[in-house]
């Protein structure tokens, strides 16, 4: 008697530990998937961010503001010509601002 009432109540101990650790298991990859929905979020509001960068960026007053300093720099700065070139220039494009994307740890936003 003594042996089957210790037997069950192993049984029963057994099987709550098992249902401990599945538990636990389940709440470990609830987390992880929280975590990686955050990351999501805060991608997807970077990216936003960035798009708004790269619109103000490239808007047409910006362009245009580009495209005058770098008409004015055009006129002010003329490289001397040498004896033996052509007599002919070709204007140097103007040069557009790069774009710089931040590495969201070091966003300073």
């Amino acid at each position: 008697m003594f042996f089957r009432f210790s037997a069950g109540l192993i049984l029963v101990v057994l099987v709550s530990m098992v249902g401990i650790g599945l538990e636990k298991q389940t709440l470990k990859m609830k987390r992880a998937v929280s975590g990686q929905y955050f990351q999501k979020d805060l991608l997807l509001e970077m990216h936003a961010h960035l798009r708004l960068k790269i619109q103000t960026l490239t808007s047409p007053s910006q362009l245009a503001k580009i495209d005058h300093t770098a008409s004015t720099q055009l006129t002010v700065h003329r490289p001397s010509m040498t004896a033996g070139s052509s007599g002919q220039r070709t204007p140097s494009p103007p040069v557009l601002p790069l774009l710089r994307w931040e590495h969201p740890a070091r966003s300073s936003d």
